[in-house]
């Protein structure tokens, strides 16, 4: 199990829009161990978005709302093929 942030986007509901890049280049869902961690993540990003805003380099009218994100315990799913079969 892991957890995501999700944010709730006007055509597709609640979602995970944050990726990271594996060693390889490829783009991936971002995942965290624990509870804990994806709260870190979200506030870090809640506080520079405010910190933007505050400073002027972000319009107040284009932050977030802390409601719109949440955080979901997910399954992560991995298969391992076998090429030889």
């Amino acid at each position: 199990m892991g957890y995501e942030i999700q944010h709730n986007t006007f055509v597709d509901g609640w979602v995970n829009t944050s990726t990271t890049t594996d060693a390889d280049g490829n783009e991936a869902r971002l995942i965290f161990d624990s509870h804990a961690e994806a709260q870190a993540e979200l506030d870090d990003y809640m506080g520079e978005i405010n910190d933007q805003i505050a400073s002027g380099q972000r319009e107040p009218e284009h932050g977030y709302d802390p409601e719109e994100f949440r955080i979901r315990e997910v399954r992560i799913m991995t298969r391992e093929l076998d090429w030889r079969q």
